[in-house]
Parts: structure tokens; sequence; C-alpha cells
């Protein structure tokens, strides 16, 4: 499905951008500029399929599928869930050459995209939870838990795509390192419950970049 997103969250990119503040005058200038650039770009979609799960002993399954919910992280995060939907989205290809064109010909305006594409990533991911709770009536959800945070293994990922034919709906795809392209893309599960989910928050120590990261750096969290 193609994204009807039309603006990007600012706060959410100047978080990618490692600011505590406001920027000045000039640099607002830019990522508005940016912004106009990148939503011209990027063709933004997603896809998602809803499955029953089913849970022997501690084996947690997808019905249809014929791999494994491996991790005790993502069976914490399905607990109290009776369905559960995979949500693949994308920026699309566009999206990384309009990037790499930027990296070869302004250092500042390709950072500034990078941060907004992140955070525009991230929008077509809710606006695919929402379109499942469209969909779902009576029903609520967790956040979407992308493979490779926590334990839940990165490997997943490419089983998760053919889950719901990515590939072929949305041209995302998983390398044979586990690099999922386009690079803007995220890959993970939403959980459905018919009762009130306990509410979780993304965890720092749930994600793969931990020790790495920018933001913990600046004594911020990217959500």
């Amino acid at each position: 499905m193609i994204s009807q997103i039309t603006a990007i969250n600012r706060s959410e990119a100047l978080r990618y951008m490692g600011y505590n503040g406001e920027p000045d005058e000039r640099i607002s200038a830019q990522i508005g500029e940016c912004e106009k650039a990148l939503l011209k770009e990027a063709r933004p979609q997603f896809v998602w399929r809803i499955f029953e799960l089913t849970r022997v002993e501690n084996i947690l399954t997808l019905n249809g599928c014929d791999f494994t919910l491996d991790g005790k992280d993502i069976a914490d995060h399905l607990r109290g869930c009776d369905k559960a939907a995979i949500i693949c989205a994308t920026l699309s290809a566009d999206m990384d050459r309009f990037q790499r064109r930027l990296d070869v010909s302004d250092s500042m305006k390709a950072l500034v995209t990078d941060a907004l594409a992140n955070a525009l990533i991230e929008q077509v991911v809710e606006e695919a939870r929402r379109d499942i709770l469209a969909n779902m009536s009576g029903y609520t959800t967790t956040f979407c838990y992308g493979a490779g945070y926590g334990d839940f293994p990165i490997e997943t990922a490419q089983q998760l795509i053919a889950a719901v034919d990515a590939v072929r709906k949305i041209g995302v795809c998983s390398t044979a390192t586990n690099m999922l392209t386009p690079q803007k893309t995220i890959v993970g599960i939403v959980g459905l419950s018919r009762g009130e989910l306990e509410i979780k928050r993304k965890s720092c120590e749930d994600c793969t970049m931990r020790h790495t990261c920018k933001f913990r750096e600046y004594g911020v969290r990217c959500n």
C-alpha cells in the first residue's frame, strides 16, 4: 500500500540529528528544503498480513508459516495476544539512489536527509499499524517489534519478508548478510489482542545499536 504521509515529524528528525533543543533559522530552513526534496523522491509503501498465533510450550509460531518466532523478547512482546501482524515498510530504492547522490554532492544535506528519512520510515510503520487497527475492529496492538531487536534474530527478517510477499509487492529484500534493501526499510511484528494490553515502550536494551548509539551519548532517546 502506498503511504499517504505528506509531512515528516520534525521533532523525531531532530532527535536523529542529535538536537536537544530547536535549531537556528538557517538549519531549520535547510531541514524544510530537505524534507520537501525527500518527500518528492521517496516512495513510502507498506504491506502487512495478520496471522493466528500458536503457542506450544515455549514454541511460538504464526499459523501457516514454517518458522518459529525465537527469543524471549518477542515472546514477552506478544504476551496476551491471540494474533500477530507482520509489517514491512520501506521508502523505496529511489530513496537509496537519492541519498547516494547527496552523499557525494552535499554532506550536510545528506546528514539532514538521512535523519528525516529515519523519522519518515517510523511514520510509515505507524501508518501501517493504524491501517491494521482500522481493519481489525475491537483489537488493540503492540508497537512494531523489529527483527534484530533484543534476542529476536535478525535472520528472521528474510522469513518475515517472504511471509508477506514483500519482494514482489514493495521490492524489499534481505541480503545474505541480513541487510535489508532498500536501506530505509523496517520489518517486524505487531501483536493484536481483544483485551487491554500492557503498555510497552521500546527499550534501549532491546536495540541492536545500544553499544554504539549516538542518542545515548547526548542523553536522549530515538523514540
